[in-house]
């Protein structure tokens, strides 16, 4: 029985306490997670984005987050402008020795209005499906502990094996975007996820996902006179019941090649380094590469600075991030009429 009490207190704590639900270092490569808003809104025919973190491996429970998702322009007006945005994206997270996993399937629909030649406010909308389970056959209970370790081939006694529940969800979110010149603009966006606070029943005790909001920024700035060089600084805060995580960021770019501001063709090859600071938790020194506007890949590293780095060496974990947009087809020019 004293089993049962702590590995329910463990199990109902982690859904409590995992304010952060499904998160990355890289959150601004990981758009429709970041905000529904963000569905559609790129210029080309379609985007794929993947990513992968693996986390606190240091510590022999490894906590791994995958996600995988792909938006489109439904919709367009006269100018080619995405006007109407849907995505489907997939998210799962597995932690610890039980297995404790966290798997998602959004639908995102955003709706864009351009208020101006270089500014539009975008509203998005995401519906969610939620299954939650773990696995307890893989747990040491001390029932099997002879003395001297614990011996699987000992039985524990208990006589439950791990549970599954699933749950419907709800999330929103509103981006304001503006940029002069299609590349250095400033993004100011927010959301509510958990909008539906999905409840679930483990170990026949019931608890909720509390919702969760999120503000976000971003601007790029070109140093001097010359675009080969450029800064980008990012900030994101969430806050979730008593849970509250502030993210900085910034990042130096060198472009190496040219590109034309009248067809949208890029020539040039990207080179991002920065680092994201996670508030009193975490450094995560980053660099990304990002080929004619199209194909970015970004690694980083999160070095823990918390009390934890005493644990696990500073040792937190890497994180990969993948980037597709497939390119507009080829457009004919005939006439300077046409860039209009």
């Amino acid at each position: 029985m004293k089993n049962l009490i702590i590995i329910s207190v463990f199990v109902i704590s982690t859904i409590s306490l995992k304010a952060q639900d499904i998160h990355f270092t890289q959150f601004d490569n990981n758009p429709l997670l970041l905000n529904p808003a963000n569905s559609g809104l790129y210029e080309g025919n379609f985007r794929f984005n993947s990513n992968y973190r693996n986390q606190w491996a240091a510590l022999g429970n490894v906590f791994e987050t995958y996600s995988a998702s792909v938006d489109f322009g439904l919709l367009k007006n006269s100018r080619q402008q995405k006007t109407t945005g849907i995505g489907i994206a997939a998210y799962q997270d597995i932690a610890g020795s039980s297995k404790t996993k966290t798997s998602k399937i959004d639908l995102s629909i955003s709706q864009t209005v351009y208020l101006s030649s270089f500014s539009d406010l975008s509203l998005g909308v995401t519906f969610s499906y939620v299954d939650m389970s773990a696995n307890y056959n893989g747990l040491n209970w001390g029932s099997q502990h002879d003395g001297a370790e614990f011996d699987q081939g000992i039985a524990s006694g208990e006589a439950f094996t791990g549970y599954a529940d699933r749950a419907l969800d709800l999330s929103a979110g509103l981006l304001y975007r503006w940029s002069e010149n299609g590349r250095n603009q400033l993004e100011i966006g927010g959301s509510i996820n958990n909008m539906a606070t999905p409840s679930f029943t483990i170990l026949q005790q019931e608890d909720y996902i509390p919702m969760r909001f999120n503000v976000f920024a971003a601007k790029e700035w070109v140093l001097g006179n010359s675009k080969e060089w450029a800064i980008k600084a990012m900030a994101f805060f969430n806050s979730q019941k008593k849970a509250r995580e502030f993210v900085v960021g910034g990042m130096l770019r060198r472009s190496f090649g040219q590109s034309s501001r009248y067809t949208g063709y890029y020539k040039t090859t990207d080179f991002y380094f920065g680092a994201y600071y996670r508030l009193g938790d975490a450094i995560a020194p980053a660099f990304k590469l990002s080929f004619n506007q199209r194909f970015l890949v970004g690694m980083s590293y999160d070095i823990t600075l918390s009390k934890l780095s005493q644990a696990n060496s500073f040792r937190g974990g890497p994180e990969l991030s993948i980037c597709y947009i497939s390119p507009f087809y080829k457009m004919d020019i005939n006439s300077p009429k046409n860039f209009q």
